[in-house]
């Protein structure tokens, strides 16, 4: 009976010993020390999962993932981070790099068990799925009670869809057949996404992109969707068929690795991530944007005199009083202790300093629970041709440091 292959990477030969003993008995195990020796096996053995470290001298797992990616053999193998390394950063790092799962050591056993054998039956399931659908149509129904899987007709009218498909959906078969497939939209996926995904398969290529959708229980789930065309024995276009893993825990993972804990709000990371992003798009499309940098006036005296549980208070009321009253384009993030930052695309110094203005106003009447009222200060920077994102801050924080020295509750925008 074939047994599925592990390749486990890890620079710590106890840390090889526990994984190896606690999956050896299901599976054909495979080692390496290091992220060469790792990508040197890879290059002439085909594995079927690869357990990963993160933290390893010389090469770290990271270079490593980035080197078995250009290993055709290996180039689609999923990998599983397992590692000690629990920070936001690194978590978002090892989603964005295309893991597949991210496992906490010291694991528990049992974890480690289903996370692997979950992995490995979806791997079984796709290879199945995929197979039959080259070559055997009729495998369909083999799979149809453990692959979410719909077929549309090129105007993406759903003509065929799977049992598990129906089970995830909340629907029956009969009432979902003869629906346009936008009727999961839940209105909260960006548009461009679907532009994107019909320019690509109208093209004739297969798209995969993560979207959120609703069932007909009126809940949503985010999936990874993947839609290639339909076509028949002999070449003609049927439609597309579209094939849907729940991935709401990887989203979750992303969500908290970009989220303030204590306002719900962006990140610092999250931000610094945005910006590089609205700088491209700044320089491409010739497009103003400015950042807003928002600081709570003698913050440290709320603490002093109230105590740090009341410090929380304030500053989730703050970020709900702002989130509140930016625009909608616009994004907020806590920068870090009591400073809030704010991006506003297509937003020249002047437009941003007048909603700088207006968020001053609010803050100033507003009455916070325990502490009665508070005001800010604020800093304005626009983006030019001649900054980046490490210049723009250094403008935006001099701007902020101007308006408290001139006596805070005030906004200064910065002057070349």
């Amino acid at each position: 009976m074939y047994k599925p292959t592990i390749f486990i990477v890890d620079d710590e030969p106890l840390n090889l010993k526990l994984s190896a003993e606690c999956l050896s008995q299901y599976y054909v195990i495979h080692l390496a020390r290091s992220g060469q020796d790792a990508v040197t096996y890879l290059e002439q053995n085909r594995v079927d999962i690869i357990l990963l470290d993160i933290m390893m001298p010389e090469m770290d797992g990271f270079e490593t993932a980035d080197k078995i990616r250009n290993i055709p053999l290996n180039a689609q193998t999923p990998i599983i981070y397992l590692t000690a390394d629990n920070s936001v950063e690194t978590i978002e790092k090892a989603f964005d790099s295309g893991a597949i799962d991210y496992i906490l050591k010291p694991f528990r056993k049992k974890e480690l068990l289903v996370r692997v054998k979950n992995r490995i039956e979806t791997e079984k399931l796709k290879i199945t799925l995929y197979s039959a659908m080259e070559r055997n149509e009729h495998l369909l129904d083999i799979v149809n009670h453990h692959v979410a899987f719909i077929k549309t007709d090129t105007r993406g009218n759903i003509t065929e869809a799977s049992s598990c498909f129906c089970d995830i959906f909340h629907v029956t078969k009969n009432k979902l057949i003869g629906q346009n497939m936008n009727i999961f939209k839940s209105g909260r996926t960006p548009s461009y996404v679907y532009e994107l995904l019909w320019k690509t398969i109208k093209s004739g290529q297969t798209h995969i992109h993560e979207i959120e959708d609703r069932n007909f229980a009126g809940e949503t789930n985010w999936f990874e969707v993947t839609i290639s065309s339909d076509i028949s024995k002999d070449n003609c276009m049927l439609g597309y068929i579209a094939f849907y893993t729940n991935v709401d825990e990887k989203i979750q993972y992303q969500h908290d690795a970009h989220t303030d804990h204590l306002t719900g709000l962006n990140n610092r990371s999250k931000f610094e991530k945005e910006i590089k992003k609205e700088i491209y798009r700044a320089e491409r499309y010739k497009k103003d944007f400015s950042i807003i940098m928002v600081d709570i006036d003698h913050f440290k005296d709320v603490n002093d005199n109230f105590g740090h549980e009341v410090g929380d208070s304030v500053l989730k009321e703050f970020a709900m009083l702002l989130a509140q009253n930016i625009r909608h384009s616009d994004m907020i993030s806590r920068w870090g202790g009591e400073e809030f930052i704010i991006l506003c695309p297509n937003t020249d110094s002047q437009s941003a300093v007048v909603l700088a203005e207006k968020l001053r106003d609010k803050a100033e009447e507003f009455i916070f629970k325990v502490i009665g009222h508070k005001t800010a200060s604020f800093g304005v920077a626009q983006f030019s041709k001649e900054n980046d994102a490490k210049k723009l801050f250094l403008e935006v924080d001099q701007a902020l440091y101007e308006a408290k020295k001139q006596g805070r509750n005030r906004v200064i925008s910065w002057n070349k």
